[in-house]
């Protein structure tokens, strides 16, 4: 483990943490953002860097695609605002004319977060979001720990208390390639959902939980990603395992399943929450501050976000985001890495 400066945001220093387990897998987090920045596992004999970054601060300060970042305090997309005991709260806007995105122009994606402990294999960081920052209610406090676990494994825990009631839902926004420089819909992939969100034209889930069945969503087993269907996927996939709050992060059932084009590495996503955010990276914009050395051009990277459905506190029937004092919230994510037969 080393800790390093990344640069300064304002008089805030940022710092780089360096993990390494003891399979060979490495990793990179910097304290702005909660960004995973690099991450690097074995395949052959030799090693594999599987996550889109940058190879300065520059590029995550001017970056508007969340790279590696951690979000908050609510993933994906709200309509406008919510109602929670009574009480409306509007939230601000930062995609088209009425919709937050992702915790808001400043959410935790934007922040510099609080380096409180690590070790070799493991990394702590901390925030503390004011009552009514972003439009949101309550003083909250998020942690989110990265651990580098054998065999070629990465677990992300998220976890938030507050001392008034609000809303929370975290999440990882790490862009994977398994084989680098390659379009990612080429890839295969498996998702254990037998349902998605349907969309309004914001990107906003209509309130109707739809069948992947006949549709171009249907990932239950697995296949190529690539399908003839227009602008591309970014959709929440409904799990069938449904929220698993207490699990244990060796007990989480495998809720995806992802292939390099060539077949030689797969990586095995199991996490706790209900639902599967699928971004293809549709919208990513060439950098000359890319960390692989390839430009940042769509189809480079995808995203497999876990999280309890986008926009759930306008829908009764979602999956619940309110947190109130003495509750703690809590997400584990695994990301498990092992080589194939080409």
């Amino acid at each position: 483990m080393s800790i390093t400066d990344f640069g300064h945001v304002g008089d805030q220093s940022v710092q780089e943490i360096k993990l390494r387990g003891a399979c060979g897998t490495e990793a990179s987090v910097i304290t702005y953002g909660a960004i995973l920045r690099d991450l690097i596992v074995p395949v052959g004999g030799g090693k594999r860097r599987v996550v889109l970054g940058y190879r300065s601060l520059h590029g995550y300060l001017d970056g508007r695609a969340y790279i590696g970042a951690t979000v908050g305090r609510c993933i994906n997309r709200i309509n406008r605002g919510f109602t929670l005991d009574g009480k409306h709260y509007t939230l601000p806007v930062n995609e088209g004319d009425h919709v937050h995105l992702h915790g808001g122009p400043n959410g935790f994606s934007k922040r510099v977060w609080r380096l409180v402990g690590c070790t070799d294999k493991a990394v702590t960081i901390e925030i503390t979001s004011p009552d009514g920052d972003e439009g949101y209610p309550g003083a909250l406090t998020a942690r989110c720990t990265y651990a580098i676990d054998s065999p070629g494994t990465l677990s992300v825990e998220l976890t938030a208390t507050c001392d008034a009631p609000t809303v929370c839902n975290l999440g990882h926004h790490s862009y994977f390639t398994l084989q680098p420089g390659s379009d990612v819909r080429d890839h295969k992939m498996m998702v254990a959902a037998g349902f998605y969100t349907p969309l309004d034209q914001a990107l906003i889930p209509t309130g109707e939980i739809r069948k992947v069945a006949d549709t171009i969503y249907d990932f239950r087993t697995m296949r190529t990603i690539r399908a003839d269907h227009g602008p591309g996927y970014d959709i929440n996939f409904v799990l069938d395992q449904g929220w698993l709050p207490h699990a244990a992060a060796t007990e989480l059932p495998v809720a995806a399943r992802l292939v390099s084009p060539n077949g030689d590495l797969a990586m095995d996503l199991s996490t706790t929450e209900p639902g599967l955010q699928f971004y293809e990276g549709i919208r990513l914009s060439p950098s000359s501050d890319a960390y692989e050395g390839e430009p940042h051009l769509p189809y480079r990277g995808l995203c497999l976000e876990p999280q309890r459905f986008p926009d759930s506190i306008n829908r009764a029937h979602f999956s619940p985001i309110v947190l109130r004092p003495a509750e703690t919230y809590r997400q584990v994510t695994r990301f498990r890495f092992s080589q194939t037969s080409a």
